[in-house]
């Protein structure tokens, strides 16, 4: 690696002490040096303390940022280390970081690597994402799969700015940015469903997305996980989905005005297909199910497994269902001609 290339670990931490060791002892260990960025949510359980163990340990690597305001959620937590980090600019490359998983000591250098290759290719000023595989493990490290990508059901090829408007391919503990997509995804959006799921929404409209098939991490699946690897395309899955249906609702809330949010942010960067896909996809709530089925083959919504497109398609609640609480209310989209979920389309 270059001696001047800055590699930046961001982490989120919240109540993470039982594993948080294992976490850092293994980015640390990266056969690249790297900075990490920690943030604590205001724990309890002895995380800070730990956290500020390591600071004292390694004062040029460790760096926690005490804070007097509590986010709430990992991803404004997320969101506000983009911020910092990109206050400094030596910060060229960006890794996210869980709590609680386990990277292999070359993740960094390989990543790295192959991000590279694609700047040198496509210019340091294309916004690249690039994430790898996982294996997904029990509380003790126990495999229960070898592929995260394969026990989700996720499709990596499933990358464009439609697919990812109705589901995220993107695990952020698996990823990287350069600071060309930092600059696009650093300010913390009115509405997000995950600051992971928003930076590849970010990085398929104005940038390149690659997956690496390469297992590099980790990913421990336990009880006390933000949001736990699933076998999404499993029948009882889905199942238990259709019983949940104020959770339904809300999602489908959330999935829809995060979509309203980008475009407030980016509506005047957009070219004409991309604005035409959006408010294809902000119209779903309003159609009848044979206009929404003919909407989401017409612009490729497609989620990751047939039954959960089908799914999307029938239980996705109609307008009227999706109003905001008055505490959750989402504005209009500026200059989109659809409004938030709830009020009547213009088009």
């Amino acid at each position: 690696m270059e001696e001047n290339t800055m590699v930046t670990v961001l982490m989120a931490t919240y109540r993470g002490k039982q594993y948080l060791e294992q976490q850092l002892d293994t980015i640390l260990a990266q056969t690249v040096p790297v900075r990490i960025l920690i943030s604590d949510d205001g724990s309890d359980d002895g995380t800070r303390e730990m956290l500020e163990n390591y600071a004292g340990w390694y004062p040029e690597q460790v760096f926690l940022h005490h804070r007097t305001q509590h986010t709430g959620g990992a991803a404004g937590n997320f969101f506000w280390l983009m911020q910092e980090a990109l206050k400094d600019e030596k910060n060229e490359y960006i890794f996210f970081s869980d709590q609680d998983d386990v990277w292999e000591n070359n993740k960094v250098s390989v990543m790295l690597h192959r991000m590279k290759v694609l700047e040198k290719g496509l210019g340091k000023q294309c916004p690249i994402l690039l994430y790898s595989d996982m294996e997904v493990v029990d509380e003790d490290l126990y495999e229960i799969s070898p592929s995260f990508a394969a026990y989700t059901h996720q499709d990596p090829d499933r990358s464009s700015f439609a697919e990812l408007l109705v589901e995220n391919q993107v695990t952020g503990g698996a990823s990287m940015i350069n600071r060309a997509l930092l600059t696009h995804c650093a300010m913390e959006p009115e509405i997000c469903c995950m600051h992971d799921w928003w930076i590849a929404l970010t990085a398929s409209c104005f940038g390149v997305i690659e997956f690496m098939p390469r297992v590099l991490s980790k990913y421990r699946q336990h009880g006390d996980n933000v949001l736990g690897a699933k076998d999404a395309g499993s029948f009882g899955e889905m199942k238990a989905r259709l019983g949940r249906g104020k959770e339904v609702e809300q999602n489908y809330r959330r999935m829809l005005n995060q979509g309203i949010a980008f475009g407030r942010r980016f509506w005047k960067n957009m070219d004409t297909a991309q604005r035409m896909t959006l408010r294809a996809f902000l119209a779903l709530p309003y159609q009848s199910a044979a206009g929404r089925l003919k909407n989401i083959r017409y612009n490729r919504f497609y989620k990751n497994s047939a039954l959960q497109t089908l799914a999307m398609c029938l239980t996705m609640p109609r307008a009227e269902k999706l109003r905001q609480p008055k505490n959750e209310q989402a504005a209009e989209c500026e200059n989109c001609e659809v409004k938030t979920a709830g009020q009547e389309q213009k088009a």
